[in-house]
């Protein structure tokens, strides 16, 4: 139900703009560079509040608290001290408060509270939403955010009871606080933990790990398939899209390639039985699918094997429209389309029968490019300032560009030079290469050639 407020204070909300108190008025034609500028402010504002004294139990110098807020504005989850340990109640209150920000989009959120107080929507606003959430032809944009707002408190919410139950069994001490973030935190596929092995204690809890699952496979697959699936169930359309059947089908093909793989690695639980490296295997495949960043398993004995697929799964990443990261698998299948069509001669690009537009695989083509130089430029860097093995600076570089927050254990012991160069690619990996390398490079004009057509997939 629409909250109900005086016309005249509806107008005045309108002038007024909650997005450009977000960014302290500023405004670009650019859609872009609001999106910077909107998560630069988020990230300032929790930096500010994590160096309150009563943010931190311990002395948290000031840099560790510019890296936590950063990795949790950008739902990464690499965090340089232990959370639970050395922040309080209020702390890690603000850093939760910055996951959720984070995961939903703050431009996201704006519009939500615009839509649901005005009954209006702002054309500026919206153009700025559909270039951080594009949506499929067909799919309007206020019932996307209307759904992204709404499915993510129903699915945080059942989330949190699951959580209670079973952290109430295990004994934990604030089952209720702990519940509560963990759930934001794997719905959002942010990976903080406010315990200090991650989920490593919970490694043999069922319930814990498939909830965990559950809530980080609903928000990496997206706002687009869920709505999708949800308007199918009530038989409000026939099918479901083609972007939700190439999400599910890529996402399907990860989780079992990715287990299978990883399963027979020696270093991926070393005695157990098969059954188990099985539901480990699982578990980390999905966790570096999806981005959720939780680990049940020591990950600084991985070889190197398991450290390249792990790397792959993660550069992949989700799927668009949801919390996770990556170059997103809807840009993996443009690019495997284009490989194909041009191995065979084939003037136009397909997948699974559908023609990709052209401009969908520049897209996803600049974006796959994009990220391994980001990549690349990452590892150059680190090499130079850190010790430690190629594996591990690479699975730590592409952990942070893809918004993951898995790591081998390094994250703690990086340089100043280092933890700035991980903050830089957390910032970049959440807002999009595209869209970071968009916002440096294009000047102040109409773009509305590239909204004239729309594409069923979205890149």
């Amino acid at each position: 139900m629409s909250i109900k407020i005086p016309r005249k204070l509806r107008y005045l909300l309108l002038r007024l703009n909650i997005t450009r108190l977000v960014t302290f008025g500023y405004r670009s034609e650019v859609p872009e560079r609001n999106i910077l500028i909107g998560y630069i402010v988020y990230m300032a504002l929790g930096f500010a509040c994590l160096l309150l004294p009563f943010s931190t139990r311990d002395d948290v110098s000031w840099i560790d608290n510019l890296f936590t807020a950063a990795s949790a504005i950008s739902t990464t989850g690499l965090a340089t001290v232990d959370i639970g340990t050395n922040y309080t109640l209020f702390g890690q209150f603000i850093i939760l408060a910055l996951v959720q920000f984070g995961g939903i989009g703050y431009m996201t959120l704006s519009s939500y509270v615009i839509y649901r107080v005005t009954h209006h929507t702002l054309k500026h606003t919206d153009k700025v939403v559909n270039t951080s959430i594009p949506i499929p032809y067909g799919m309007r944009m206020r019932d996307l955010v209307n759904n992204v707002i709404n499915f993510t408190l129903i699915f945080e919410a059942l989330g949190f009871v699951a959580f209670f139950i079973a952290f109430h069994h295990a004994g934990v001490s604030m089952a209720g606080w702990n519940a509560l973030f963990v759930s934001v935190s794997s719905f959002c596929t942010a990976g903080f933990s406010p315990f200090a092995d991650s989920l490593c204690s919970f490694s043999g809890n069922v319930a814990v790990n498939i909830t965990v699952a559950v809530l980080s496979y609903a928000g990496a697959m997206g706002f687009i398939v869920i709505t999708d699936i949800s308007n199918k169930l009530r038989g409000l359309t026939s099918s479901l899209t083609f972007t939700s059947k190439v999400i599910l089908l890529i996402t399907g093909v990860m989780t079992v390639g990715g287990t299978l793989i990883l399963s027979v690695s020696p270093s991926i639980a070393p005695g157990g039985s098969a059954a188990d490296k099985v539901w480990l295997s699982f578990f980390q495949t999905m966790s570096a699918m999806t981005t959720v960043g939780y680990n049940t398993i020591d990950l600084s004995g991985l070889r190197a094997g398991p450290i390249l697929m792990f790397s792959l799964i993660m550069f992949i990443g989700a799927s668009p429209s949801g919390t996770g990261g990556g170059v997103k698998c809807t840009s993996v299948s443009a690019v495997w389309g284009f490989i194909l069509s041009k191995l065979g001669l084939s003037g136009e690009v397909t997948f699974l029968g559908r023609i990709i537009p052209a401009y969908r695989v520049d897209t996803a083509l600049t974006s796959v490019i994009t990220y391994g130089l980001m990549i690349f430029t990452g590892c150059v860097v680190l090499s130079y300032s850190e010790p430690f093995r190629l594996s591990q600076i690479l699975f730590e570089v592409t952990s942070a560009i893809g918004t993951v927050g898995l790591s081998t254990g390094i994250t703690a012991e990086l340089s100043a030079i280092g933890k700035l160069a991980i903050i830089v690619l957390m910032y970049i990996g959440r807002v999009g290469v595209v869209t970071f390398g968009s916002a440096l490079l294009i000047r102040t004009r109409a773009r509305e050639r590239g909204n004239m057509h729309r594409s069923d997939l979205v890149a």
